[in-house]
């Protein structure tokens, strides 16, 4: 055999084999298409449908890592959130017991004060009766008087002439303070003609009407007498053995200072402007 003709054999063989350059080209552009589309996947995000394209891959190594929906952590234990439920119900129920009990405290203090006012308003009307009686029998003398209890009661003196009488009280009060009160009606005048409360339960400062160390001057619409009662316990004030004076909202603790005024209480007795509240030590 020919050497050259083997070797030309050869050649042709291989120039068979080698594909032609029209048909290696498209697998090179589509290879570049496919390494664009990768990258401008990669700047711009991959969307929904890249995502969703992916989570099989996901859930194929959670398998093959051995973790499955049951190895996930436990949900918080509905026993918890139970108890808390229960803990903010029952804070719930303390503060609306509260102020329930807030409310029946005060409506309680308020009835006390009604039937201390409406007991007084009795013996005033009392009172004015038999004073209008005692008017129209008396002559030009009776009327002389009459004008003058009209003008601003002036008290003097400490003696003691009277015992006063504790008239809406629920138990008995200190013998300090029946004493300060004999001299206070035994001195102002006007001032043993209207009700004195005394004890109470239901209020609020356990050192004041629960104590039986304090007591309410009635004088309703009396501001004259109401004053002259103040002034009073103000020139006796150690004598008397005063804490302080509440009257017309305002209220005094010591002889030589100033009145202060008072919260709104909501209502006229409440706010002290028909009685005189004095506490006694």
């Amino acid at each position: 055999m020919s050497l050259r003709t083997t070797m030309s054999g050869r050649r042709r063989a291989s120039v068979r084999r080698r594909p032609p350059l029209p048909v290696r080209r498209p697998a090179l552009y589509l290879g570049v298409a496919a390494a664009g589309a990768l990258v401008v996947n990669v700047v711009i995000g991959v969307g929904p449908a890249a995502q969703g394209a992916d989570a099989p891959a996901s859930v194929s190594v959670a398998h093959e890592l051995g973790l499955t929906a049951e190895s996930a952590p436990a949900a918080a234990p509905t026993a918890d959130l139970g108890r808390l439920e229960d803990l903010t119900a029952s804070r719930s129920t303390r503060e609306a017991q509260q102020s329930a009990a807030q409310q029946q405290q005060q409506a309680a203090d308020q009835a006390v004060l009604d039937q201390q006012k409406a007991a007084a308003e009795a013996a005033a009307a009392a009172a004015a009766a038999a004073a209008s009686s005692a008017a129209a029998s008396s002559a030009a003398a009776s009327s002389a008087a009459a004008s003058s209890a009209a003008a601003e009661p002036q008290a003097s003196g400490t003696a003691v002439t009277e015992t006063a009488k504790i008239t809406n009280s629920a138990g008995p009060i200190k013998p300090q303070v029946q004493a300060a009160a004999n001299q206070v009606i035994s001195n102002v005048p006007g001032a043993d003609a209207i009700t004195l409360g005394g004890t109470r339960p239901s209020a609020t400062d356990p050192d004041g009407h629960p104590s039986g160390k304090a007591l309410d001057y009635m004088v309703l619409g009396d501001t004259a007498l109401g004053n002259a009662i103040v002034q009073y316990h103000i020139d006796h004030w150690d004598e008397l053995g005063v804490e302080y004076i509440i009257y017309k909202q305002r209220i005094l603790q010591s002889p030589n200072g100033s009145w202060s005024t008072m919260e709104d209480r909501g209502s006229p007795t409440a706010n002290h402007m028909d009685h005189v509240h004095v506490n006694y030590r």
